[in-house]
């Protein structure tokens, strides 16, 4: 048991290279993002969000106000940008605001597939155009001594398209699909650094990290009761991960090594109470587990420390 509880504890890094977006062209994808600005809404005529966009190849953005995060509001907004610009897979978190009848009848009008990611973290193309944005605004927040960002938001962005990106060596604004080519050839030369070997295999035991957000207690166990088993591996750069859980099912999403701890308790399980005995054998309510995950188990079974 002691095994057990020092795995569940080990320590859960939240910081690494993720998976980088495989590039196709122009107008192959998009990622967008809601970022939150409801302290300053009084400020900004009542905009508590701002929609931000971007085309993941060349890198142009765009980012507009939002009273609310409803789906007819984010529709609203979005459709002007999907009039002015073609491509084919557009990709956002899973939060209703993007999943709604009102985007998917966009998805659909304009033949766009929408796919979300799975990940604690967000898709990463468009959360730094975040923290670039967030960045400039703050800088002039401080600067100016308001939190007025409405007549701001217009100018960064502009600026932001003007100049030139470190990853394609282009102001975004001008890229084309004449650049396809070289931009690619670009992009190819530096990702070979992020070329290496898995470190799970298929079948092997592991558990997942809860990724606790920066609030949470850090005395709080890091990684899940449940052993889950490497379904597949995924060649991509970084390595990711499928999983499948004890009953199974295939879990949506692929995971980083990071992610993942692999585990040398086999199928040893805390015990959170014994809910019911019948002869030799007992009721099991399992630590970290849904109250329908409760199982008759023989009493033998259970480890000397556990109560029966």
């Amino acid at each position: 048991m002691d095994a057990v509880a020092k795995e569940l504890h080990k320590s859960a890094r939240r910081h690494y290279n993720r998976r980088r977006v495989t590039l196709k062209g122009v107008n192959d994808l998009y990622q967008a993002d809601l970022v939150e600005m409801i302290p300053y809404a009084k400020t900004n005529k009542g905009m508590k969000y701002i929609m931000t966009m971007i085309n993941c190849f060349t890198k142009f953005a765009f980012a507009v106000p939002l009273k609310s995060k409803s789906g007819v509001d984010v529709a609203r907004v979005l459709e002007p940008i999907l009039k002015k610009v073609k491509f084919e897979h557009f990709q956002t978190d899973m939060g209703k605001e993007w999943f709604n009848v009102n985007v998917k009848k966009l998805m659909t009008k304009y033949s766009i597939n929408h796919y979300a990611t799975f990940s604690d973290m967000k898709a990463s193309i468009v959360e730094r155009l975040n923290r670039t944005l967030k960045e400039k605004m703050w800088r002039e927040f401080t600067a100016k001594g308001s939190y007025e960002w409405l007549t701001l938001l217009p100018l960064i962005v502009k600026h932001y398209n003007n100049t030139v990106h470190r990853t394609t060596g282009m102001k975004p604004k001008d890229v084309r699909k004449k650049h396809e080519k070289a931009i690619l050839a670009r992009i190819g030369l530096s990702s070979s650094r992020f070329i290496r070997k898995p470190k799970f295999s298929v079948n092997d035991k592991v558990r997942i990290s809860k990724n606790k957000r920066v609030f949470k207690k850090g005395y709080l166990p890091n990684w899940t009761n449940e052993i889950f088993e490497v379904y597949a591996v995924k060649p991509t750069r970084p390595p990711t991960y499928i999983l499948k859980d004890t009953k199974g099912e295939v879990l949506k999403g692929g995971f980083y090594e990071q992610e993942l701890l692999k585990s040398k308790t086999g199928n040893v399980y805390l015990v959170d109470k014994i809910l019911k005995r019948r002869g030799d054998k007992v009721l099991v309510q399992w630590t970290g587990f849904d109250k329908t995950e409760a199982s008759w188990v023989n009493k033998s079974d259970l480890l000397p420390r556990s109560k029966v």
